[in-house]
């Protein structure tokens, strides 16, 4: 009867809880009290919050992500691995009292014990670090995508710009007249040589013809006055023989008798005038030639004008492209000067973009890639000109504005959309400062630095950088852990591991792995960020990370395990 009414002898034996089970129990209680810790809350604070106010100063200044994340990261490595070293090192100080009587009491296990230190102390500062780096590298990165390119350089943005044509060809009426046809309308497409408008041509044929009629009598005149001239030229040769005669006939006059050597004397005195009235007509035929050849200049040149007014009565397109304008009407008379059809080129635009701020428009540079954005289409264009004075925008205030030129590759449909435009600029010259100076030093940054300034961030690498900073935190917890099982010590623990991030440039050198050290992560992060670092040297070093804190962390459960704690 007893035996029945007895519980069941599985229900009377405890099953003692599995390793894992302890640990993670352990683990729990820990996690519970680091927050708890002021010390844990402040540091989760202080961090997050420091992060979050450099990123958006250094946002303000139109920083690349490449160098906004190299100070965050490089800020975690020089100065919150003391933090870790304090919340590593201090995880052995609150149980010395209890431990003891635990571990006699079989509550617990050495390895266990020392195991969940690990894991709780790990995940804590894990969830610490990558809690407020990871979301703050996505949205550096994110925001770099506002104020820079590909190609690596800060940006002005504009949003909202129109697109417009670029130079547009206005065409205007050679000569007057009646518009008899217009072949195009506002928005057709036109090929170079298509006929837009043609005007009357009657009034020019017949303006043509009778300036062909005054070129040809200019033409008789001109031929008409050279044949005189040459006739005076002849007669001028007669009058010169019968001069010579005159003179011949008068060498003999003493010979001859008074009336007759009178008479000879008026022979050549009559030949001489008639020689002198000969040569000024010769003067005049050859005036009379020089005007009849200016005549003739100037009729052809009526001949030139009335052919060039009857080629203006045909508008044809002296470029491929749209038309934008075609105020011209079939019936319309039009004279000279009058505003027929408006041409854009094909495949050609132009953005007025407004300059938010003057800071950005003092460094606009004719010749700036630009990168436009159209409705999910990105196109590249340069900054063509920049404006000299301002224009009044949409908002009424008055900013600078640049030109922008781009081509669509291509695609038409583009005039009057909106557009986002972002105009490449180099990096803006930054102040130079003792902190700035210092960072520069530590971190091996310098001005002609372009390759790492310029480069865009990438998820990869950024995870590369984000993973040595995991590794020097794992491996400075589990070496102030070490450190807090050797010395029984919270204190020395802290300031011995202290010491020893401090000179591990030193020691990594010796031991012949310069790479680990973090002078040299700090020096080389900004190339780790840009991509241009070695992706095999930093898995290798990523690897030496895990690989040390590991043994580490082996090593401090073997030492508490083999060694009695404090009583």
């Amino acid at each position: 009867m007893n035996d029945e009414q007895s519980p069941p002898l599985a229900e009377l034996t405890r099953r003692p809880p599995r390793l894992w089970q302890s640990i993670l129990v352990l683990a729990r209680a820990d996690l519970a009290a680091i927050w708890r810790s002021w010390l844990c809350r402040g540091f989760l604070i202080v961090s997050a919050l420091l992060t979050v106010l450099t990123l958006k100063g250094m946002q303000a200044d139109q920083a690349v992500a490449s160098h906004m994340l190299e100070v965050v990261y490089t800020t975690y490595i020089i100065i919150w691995m003391h933090a870790v070293i304090f919340i590593a090192g201090g995880a052995l100080s609150h149980e010395q009292d209890c431990l003891m009587d635990a571990i006699l009491s079989r509550g617990v296990t050495r390895g266990e014990y020392i195991g969940a230190k690990l894991v709780a102390r790990s995940f804590a500062i894990m969830v610490m670090f990558v809690g407020v780096l990871l979301p703050a590298s996505f949205w550096a990165m994110r925001q770099d995508k506002l104020v820079r390119t590909d190609s690596g350089y800060v940006a002005a943005h504009s949003w909202g710009a129109e697109v417009e044509p670029w130079d547009a060809q206005k065409l205007f009426a050679g000569a007057q007249g009646t518009v008899l046809k217009v072949t195009v309308e506002e928005s057709d497409r036109v090929n170079a040589g298509d006929v837009l408008v043609q005007l009357d041509d009657r009034e020019l044929f017949d303006e043509l013809e009778t300036r062909r009629r005054a070129e040809e009598g200019a033409v008789t005149a001109v031929e008409q006055t050279t044949r005189d001239h040459e006739e005076s030229i002849r007669a001028v040769s007669g009058a010169e023989s019968a001069v010579e005669r005159a003179r011949r006939a008068l060498r003999g006059k003493e010979v001859m008798s008074r009336i007759e050597g009178a008479d000879r004397e008026a022979d050549l005195r009559e030949a001489e005038r008639r020689l002198q009235n000969a040569r000024n007509e010769v003067e005049d035929k050859k005036a009379a030639i020089a005007s009849a050849k200016n005549a003739l200049e100037l009729a052809r040149s009526w001949v030139r004008d009335a052919r060039v007014k009857l080629g203006h009565s045909t508008i044809t397109a002296p470029i491929s492209g749209y038309v934008t304008e075609a105020p011209a009407e079939v019936g319309q008379y039009v004279i000279r000067g009058t505003h027929l059809v408006t041409i854009a080129p094909l495949y050609e635009y132009q953005l007025r973009v407004a300059v938010n701020k003057f800071g950005d428009f003092q460094r606009m540079e004719e010749g700036l890639k630009t990168f436009i954005k159209i409705q999910k289409t990105e196109f590249e264009g340069t900054v063509h000109r920049i404006g000299a004075t301002t224009r009044a925008q949409g908002d009424g205030a008055k900013k600078n504005f640049v030109i922008v030129r781009f081509n669509s590759g291509g695609k038409l449909g583009l005039l009057g959309l909106g557009a986002d435009v972002r105009i490449v600029m180099p990096p803006k010259e930054e102040e130079s400062t003792m902190a700035g100076a210092l960072l520069d030093t530590v971190t091996g940054r310098s001005k002609d630095d372009t390759e790492t300034k310029t480069a865009s961030v990438t998820t990869p690498w950024m995870l590369l950088g984000l993973s040595k900073v995991v590794g020097c935190t794992l491996l400075l917890i589990a070496l102030s852990m070490l450190a807090a099982v050797l010395t029984r010590n919270a204190l020395i623990a802290i300031l011995g591991v202290t010491g020893i991030w401090h000179i591990s440039t030193l020691i990594f050198d010796f031991v012949g792995l310069p790479e680990l050290s973090y002078f040299e992560m700090v020096r080389t992060m900004d190339k780790v960020l840009a991509g241009v670092a070695s992706v095999r040297d930093e898995l290798t070093a990523i690897a030496w990370l895990f690989g040390i804190a590991g043994a580490f962390a082996s090593l401090t459960v073997a030492v508490f395990i083999s060694r009695d704690p404090p009583k």
